[in-house]
């Protein structure tokens, strides 16, 4: 799957949530924390956040799992640690 900065937003979302909250992030507070973050950014049309799709192909590649409320796997902390915005960057 080649993930894009939403994708990795997603993954942050959740994990912050996780911390800060001690609990599994249920998805409408997924849902709104992501349009919440994404709704200044002119980047993006509507149909390109498609947040339902890109949560289940996130599940489908093992990023994250749904336990009563959505949270990071293994693999999927690990891939949030090459998000675009960790990087450090070289010059």
């Amino acid at each position: 799957m080649h993930m894009d900065k939403y994708d990795f937003m997603i993954l942050e979302i959740i994990q912050n949530f996780k911390l800060e909250n001690q609990n599994h992030i249920r998805l409408s507070v997924l849902e709104r924390n992501f349009w919440k973050r994404i709704e200044a950014d002119t980047d993006l049309h509507v149909g390109q956040a498609r947040i339902g799709e890109r949560i289940t192909n996130l599940y489908l590649d093992g990023l994250i799992q749904n336990k009563d409320g959505y949270t990071l796997t293994k693999k999927g902390r690990e891939q949030l640690s090459f998000a675009p915005w960790n990087r450090e960057v070289v010059s």
